[in-house]
């Protein structure tokens, strides 16, 4: 965050401000130096300081976006919530990784669904639809990892799933921290009164309406475990960059 830099550019408008009064205003003409350069200098100086006033308060995002330093500039976005899945290999166990990002002041509970289209990575023996349900705090940054066994004659290739996610805010959005958003990825209908969300990775139904979802396609790594490995344990979140 940036308070101490706007607090001195409030400051320093304010003293530039009561410097144009007294130059205008108060100095005499005739014994005054360089009154001009004064006079003119000052209101340039007002011009400079109210301009970069205005970015800082209006149009500078309020946290950096640790989600494109991690992921690029491509990812997703559910009203508030950025995000973008990603394959990576921890020893010989591949993980599905669900980086985001909170764009918000306040907590976020969201739902990330995927559709495999084809024969796809393996979680459990015999789950098709799955579902990342996690909330995260204000302006977070964080991972959901997910450890999936890839088989054989999947390895080195490219998979494609459907996408879709959804987020709820429930006490409203608060003030945005960050103002670049990701691409619409699709959404469901999610019941969120019904009940509290249970976090984890869930068995989803293939019936289950997706709104336009998009197409996700994952390149399954080489040379990894074909099924979960026990000593990898299920699913964890972590908490990269505590927003407040």
């Amino acid at each position: 965050m940036h308070e101490t830099r706007n607090f001195v550019l409030v400051m320093s408008l304010l003293a530039t401000f009561v410097w144009a009064v007294v130059a205008w205003v108060i100095l005499d003409p005739d014994q005054a130096r360089l009154l001009n350069v004064q006079r003119f200098g000052t209101l340039a100086l007002i011009v400079v300081l109210t301009a970069w006033l205005w970015y800082a308060l209006k149009m500078e995002d309020r946290l950096p976006d640790h989600l494109r330093e991690t992921v690029g500039h491509v990812y997703y976005e559910a009203d508030g919530l950025s995000f973008m899945p990603i394959i990576r290999v921890n020893g010989m166990q591949a993980e599905l990784r669900i980086y985001y990002q909170n764009r918000f002041e306040n907590t976020v509970e969201a739902i990330v669904h995927f559709r495999p289209l084809q024969e796809s990575f393996v979680v459990r023996e015999g789950m098709g639809d799955i579902h990342f349900a996690f909330r995260a705090n204000g302006g977070d940054f964080g991972v959901v990892s997910q450890p999936i066994g890839v088989p054989q004659h999947l390895q080195g290739e490219v998979i494609e799933l459907q996408l879709a996610a959804a987020s709820y805010y429930p006490r409203s959005h608060g003030a945005c921290w960050r103002k670049s958003a990701g691409l619409p990825c699709g959404t469901m209908p999610v019941d969120w009164s019904g009940s509290a969300l249970k976090s984890g990775v869930h068995e989803g139904s293939n019936e289950m309406e997706l709104i336009n979802p998009v197409r996700l396609h994952l390149t399954m790594p080489l040379d990894v475990e074909e099924s979960v490995n026990v000593g990898h344990g299920t699913w964890k979140q972590e908490q990269l960059v505590a927003g407040t």
